[in-house]
């Protein structure tokens, strides 16, 4: 009897030992994916922030860029990818508009939100109107006046149906009380591509997008959204002090899929902190003219909440408008 059962022990000792020890996350690279070309804020903020996060995790991260479908392609990659760790957003906020906007359409939703926990916001962009350089309106209220005086003569660009530059720039139309046509084009660095070439009229971005373009003298900026004066270049005219009081911000934020283990979880909520509070992370983001906002936890959630409805009312207005359009 004790033969067998000091048989049994070696046996079992064996099996452990030959056993593969289970390895600790992250044990092989990490995909981070970009919902829209290269060029544009999440994508300028995903390069920013990629060696930071690697040296945070000790493990390679590559970002990927998935475009189409206004986000919704690269977005629905990571709602539906393995919930392991290994699959990361980084996007614009707009990414709350998608199933909305599927839904109005009357069409199945690519992904839904409830795919994608929240893990922080690293930006939130002030935004101004944009204008190229050889633009005739050289102010604000002469931009404003020439669209009042001639509706639907002006045109301002996005970055695709519904995306965030498209659902900020309807919804500062309506508090302008003015009509103008949408020109959608994919993504930040094709929209810029088309001010510079005064393709569009105006558009409403984030500092960080186009403040490189405004030092080279391709683009002007007319007015600030919101109430911050800004320095850098100082002496903007802020919208609301021009007779139209508009306030939005350009936002970026992490998901991860939905369901990934709370240790996974955990360790990327801490790589993405340490990554956010990162001196060279913080100066690339500066020199875009960008900076780094990092809001997590209870406070991003709650955050979080809000948006995606303010968004969805949005949306569903934007639809209703563009439905009446076709009617007529």
């Amino acid at each position: 009897m004790k033969t067998q059962v000091l048989a049994a022990v070696l046996a079992a000792a064996s099996l452990m030992a030959a056993a593969p020890a289970q390895a600790e996350y992250p044990d092989r690279p990490i995909n981070l994916i970009v919902p829209f070309p290269p060029g544009g804020t999440a994508d300028n903020m995903a390069r920013a922030m990629q060696p930071a996060l690697q040296r945070a995790l000790k493990q390679t991260v590559v970002v990927v860029n998935k475009a189409g479908a206004g986000g919704a392609i690269g977005v629905s990659q990571v709602a539906n990818a393995p919930a392991d760790g290994y699959t990361v957003l980084l996007s614009l906020l707009s990414v709350a508009s998608l199933p909305e906007q599927a839904v109005v359409n009357k069409q199945k939703p690519p992904f839904t939100l409830d795919q994608l926990t929240p893990v922080a916001l690293l930006s939130a962009e002030p935004v101004a109107m944009v204008v190229p350089e050889a633009s005739p309106y050289k102010s604000f209220r002469e931009l404003i006046a020439a669209a009042k005086a001639k509706p639907n003569a002006l045109t301002f660009g996005s970055t695709g149906f519904f995306g965030e530059v498209h659902v900020r720039s309807e919804a500062f139309v309506d508090t302008a009380g003015i009509d103008a046509r949408h020109i959608p084009y994919q993504g930040g660095g094709p929209l810029l591509n088309a001010l510079i070439a005064n393709e569009v009229d105006f558009a409403l971005l984030s500092r960080a997008l186009t403040a490189t373009q405004v030092k080279a003298g391709r683009l002007r900026y007319l007015a600030t959204a919101g109430d911050e004066a800004w320095t850098e270049p100082a002496g903007l005219p802020r919208m609301k002090d021009q007779g139209v009081n508009f306030d939005t911000v350009a936002g970026t934020a992490v998901f991860i899929p939905a369901g990934t283990p709370e240790a996974v979880e955990r360790k990327l909520r801490q790589a993405v902190e340490a990554a956010a509070q990162d001196a060279e992370f913080k100066q690339m983001v500066a020199q875009t003219g960008g900076a780094v906002k990092y809001v997590a936890g209870n406070e991003f959630a709650t955050f979080w909440s809000g948006y995606v409805k303010a968004i969805a009312v949005i949306t569903r207005r934007i639809a209703q408008s563009e439905a009446q359009g076709k009617a007529r």
